[in-house]
């Protein structure tokens, strides 16, 4: 790109929608000056697009310019269900007009699909996940020198924990956080507090604690104010259940002898997010963890089948570990 070499055909996949994002923004403004060129830039969207659309939109000749960039979004091209569109494209991969840049951006993709397999193989698939902790930290200070801010690593990893790690609430709120803090050089606990909002899973992080300490009134406090805030009860209950497994997988490899390093590589967790489940696991017996994940397991099937309501059983569920 730096080189402004661009190959007929992209795929950009993954699960974190800001870098799909910015590399696509970067792609159009290197191939059509700043996303103003529209002539030239076709967006087809949907399981609903035909591959012969985009075939037709790839053999239109750029107007008054070198390349024209046509962007399929979540295609479902690259999953099953859509084989004879699939194999069309696949067929028409090296046929692609030296005038013509495809760009698929895809939120999921089947490796062992044909025509992924096919735009790998010209090492053209880029896959875009969630960065490691420590690149995540180098972005951030990054993001906020842009606006002449500072922040220190601990107060970086403190945000990843109130924030949590996807990219685009972090650019958010690093926004907001320059704004409220125009006066001041750097960024400190105090400015994450006030300003940030609490992603989901930090609010099911300080319930299991309040749990682990015993602390019923709290636990509540944080459910209600989790309803309050229009989160379905079964989406709470799920980051409940992931919780407690992560505790229990730390907990069982912290007791054979790993550290915590060792852990958020085996688990593919960030480091802060291990720290915090050691420290939460000593308040919970293994027993204990084992019997909560059954008892989530259990109100999830009754509340699905329509047995109980689940936000009373949740609320039970929450007394009973919390005594």
């Amino acid at each position: 790109m730096k080189k402004n070499i661009f190959l007929p055909v992209y795929l950009l996949y993954g699960e974190e929608s800001f870098l799909k994002k910015y590399y696509l923004e970067e792609i159009q403004k290197k191939l059509t000056f700043n996303n103003s060129d529209i002539m030239n830039t076709d967006i087809l969207e949907g399981k609903g697009i035909s591959a012969n659309q985009i075939i037709e939109s790839a053999e239109i000749l750029p107007f008054m310019a070198e390349k024209r960039l046509v962007i399929v979004k979540n295609s479902g091209l690259f999953t099953v269900g859509r084989k004879n569109d699939t194999e069309i494209i696949c067929n028409f991969i090296n046929k692609i007009p030296d005038t013509t840049c495809i760009v698929f951006v895809e939120d999921h993709v089947d490796k062992r699909n044909k025509l992924f397999k096919k735009i790998n193989s010209m090492n053209c698939a880029v896959t875009l996940e969630t960065p490691k902790e420590s690149d995540l930290i180098t972005w951030i200070k990054r993001e906020f020198k842009k606006n002449n801010k500072d922040i220190d690593n601990k107060t970086s990893i403190y945000m990843l924990r109130i924030v949590g790690t996807s990219m685009e609430n972090l650019s958010n709120e690093i926004k907001k956080l320059s704004s409220y803090a125009k006066d001041k050089n750097e960024i400190n606990l105090k400015d994450i507090e006030d300003v940030c909002t609490k992603s989901l899973e930090a609010h099911i992080f300080d319930l299991l604690k309040a749990m682990g300490y015993k602390k019923i009134d709290k636990a509540l406090e944080i459910y209600s104010n989790l309803i309050f805030l229009k989160e379905p009860p079964i989406r709470i209950l799920t980051m409940i259940t992931r919780q407690i497994r992560l505790i229990l997988q730390v907990k069982y490899l912290y007791e054979q002898g790993f550290n915590a390093k060792q852990i958020s590589t085996n688990l593919k967790q960030p480091f802060f997010v291990v720290n915090d489940c050691i420290k939460q696991s000593k308040l919970f017996t293994i027993k204990k963890l084992k019997m909560a994940m059954k008892d989530c397991l259990e109100i999830d099937i009754a509340s699905k089948t329509g047995k109980i309501d689940p936000q009373i059983a949740i609320e039970m569920f929450l007394i009973k570990y919390s005594k």
